[in-house]
């Protein structure tokens, strides 16, 4: 299996974002935090400016699979007399990473008899995201919740491209 533009891909992703922390230091006032996501199931981790920009870092596990993501975002201010801490965020960014697929084998031994089963093949793959959401922050506990609306395309393998509208997620983070 072919894992060079896999590689490439978690290379610059990781370069992005080691760019991003170290543009990130003249900000006054740092958000960060850790959680997990229920939907697309993985973990989170979030870092904000006092600018109210930001990256999310994700590490997924669907269909037999690993799937690396890093999306950048801007988070704004929703203004209300009763609810402090409440964001509207959106943003873009790139996943990348593996995922597997069922394969049904059929063939017959030297007596006839069927030696039939399934396993799985693996085919890295790579996409394009977006997400928007509301994010809250509690003030007196370090507990953050988002819910947010993440569509992706991605590259499986020769002439597959799949296009998914259908990713919601909930995530309950510890901020930091």
């Amino acid at each position: 299996m072919n894992f060079n533009l896999m590689k490439s891909s978690v290379r610059v992703l990781i370069i992005a974002a080691l760019l991003m922390l170290m543009n990130t230091s003249k900000a006054q006032e740092v958000y960060q935090s850790v959680g997990y996501r229920f939907g697309g199931s993985g973990v989170a981790y979030k870092y904000i400016e006092d600018q109210f920009r930001g990256f999310e870092l994700m590490l997924n596990f669907r269909e037999h699979g690993v799937q690396f993501t890093g999306l950048l975002q801007e988070y704004k201010p929703v203004k209300t007399d009763r609810i402090n801490n409440l964001y509207l965020f959106y943003g873009v960014g790139g996943h990348t990473g593996y995922k597997g697929s069922e394969i049904f084998i059929t063939g017959d031994d030297d007596n006839g008899n069927c030696q039939c089963g399934t396993t799985y093949r693996y085919n890295p793959v790579i996409g394009i995201d977006g997400i928007v959401g509301w994010q809250y922050q509690f003030s007196s506990i370090p507990l953050t919740l988002s819910l947010d609306y993440k569509p992706y395309l991605e590259y499986l393998r020769e002439h597959t491209i799949r296009v998914d509208l259908w990713d919601f997620g909930f995530t309950a983070s510890y901020a930091f």
